[in-house]
């Protein structure tokens, strides 16, 4: 495989990963939650992650 066609598989995926991330579901009350999350049980881990995936989707926004 090539390196363009990696990358370009990495984007799809990627996008793919926001996709499940951004959808979010109303319960019967009105509320509205996101059933697809990443999470971790260690604050400073969970701090992290999220620069980590804001930093992400602002790339592939950037991009795409």
């Amino acid at each position: 495989m090539s390196l363009k066609s990696k990358c370009d598989q990495y984007d799809v995926l990627v996008k793919e990963l926001f996709e499940l991330l951004d959808i979010t579901e109303e319960t019967d009350d009105g509320r509205v939650f996101r059933p697809n999350r990443i999470s971790s049980c260690r604050a400073l881990d969970a701090e992290k992650l999220q620069k980590v995936l804001v930093a992400l989707k602002h790339t592939l926004e950037d991009f795409g």
